[in-house]
């Protein structure tokens, strides 16, 4: 059903800061937006997501720095909330944003991780 690990969101009081130890620590090449609020690095073909700023306010504000969405790619985002309703978990609403539909798992039953699912179907 899941197709593969997207991208993680990771938000980060100081973007600079943050590239720099990805970068030094990792030797990983961080890709900076133009905007100086967003950074990313790709690994095996999934990416981390930096974001400082406006973009990582609310995350900064109710759980300080860290992993603020971990986000995995299904074939078909029905066959998915059709497993959890078998499996007897809670299941919430399908949205629609940026070209995809996209189910937000409830973190109590995804170990405290905020994790998305989506799929390119429109």
């Amino acid at each position: 059903m899941i197709k593969r690990l997207d991208h993680l969101d990771v938000a980060t009081s100081d973007l600079a800061d943050a590239a720099s130890i990805y970068e030094r620590n990792f030797g990983f090449k961080v890709n900076r937006s133009a905007d100086s609020e967003t950074a990313s690095v790709t690994v095996g073909g999934a990416e981390i997501r930096l974001a400082s700023g406006a973009l990582a306010k609310a995350a900064l504000e109710s759980q300080g720095e860290g992993m603020t969405g971990l986000w995995l790619e299904a074939e078909d985002i029905e066959q998915v909330v059709a497993a959890f309703k078998k499996a007897g978990l809670a299941v919430g609403k399908i949205t629609k944003e940026q070209g995809r539909r996209v189910f937000a798992v409830d973190p109590k039953i995804a170990n405290q991780v905020p994790l998305f699912i989506f799929d390119r179907k429109s």
